[in-house]
This record gives C-alpha cells, structure tokens and sequence, in this order.
C-alpha cells in the first residue's frame, strides 16, 4: 500500500523527494568542499545513526516519500553505508533508492 502524500508545500505541491546528508567528510580536498580556510567539522556524537537515519527515512516514507537520495559531504566514506543503504532500501513504499558519490571509492564499495 502506498501512503497518503501529506507533504504538501503552501503552493499546493506534493514533495516526493528526499536528500539524507549522511556525513560532512569528503575523501577529496576540492576547493568546492574546502575552502582554504578550511572547515568546521560537525562532532560524531551530532551526526545522525544509522538506526536515526532509518527511522527518519522510515517517517518521511510513511508521510509519502517515494525517493530517497543519500548525500554528504562523500557518501560513502562513512563506514556504515551499506547497512543504512540496505535498510532504507527494504521501506516498504520508497520506489527509489539513489546517491550522491564522486564514485572514488564505489568499486571498493560497490
């Protein structure tokens, strides 16, 4: 059973569409992520887990989500993608599970 879209903007628009920010690091130093005067790197204990980040997805889904993009910073420099990955994939209802990579390390991954 697909749930009732109940996000819908003030413009009457249905959203669909979900990015999940899954960490601040990034394997590469590029000018568009590092500036020269560097970063603030959020704390661990201020990222969201792998069981907030399923739930999350699992509320967003249940309010009509269809599609769920993970992102970052880079992806999957976080040790635990594929168990979030796997877990997010197997909601009930998400038609559509994508991410956001450089792909650097995506045949390690993959």
């Amino acid at each position: 059973m697909i749930p009732e879209n109940r996000l819908i903007d003030r413009h009457g628009r249905r959203h669909t569409y979900l990015r999940l920010s899954v960490t601040d690091r990034c394997n590469l130093r590029c000018a568009y992520c590092m500036p020269p005067q560097g970063i603030d790197w959020t704390p661990r204990a201020d990222i969201l887990t792998a069981d907030e980040l399923v739930r999350l997805g699992a509320i967003f889904v249940g309010m009509g989500i269809a599609k769920i993009r993970l992102t970052g910073g880079e992806p999957l420099s976080r040790r635990d993608l594929t168990s979030i990955a796997t877990r997010l994939g197997a909601l009930p209802g998400l038609k559509t599970l994508a991410m956001t990579t450089n792909g650097i390390s995506l045949a390690t991954r993959a």
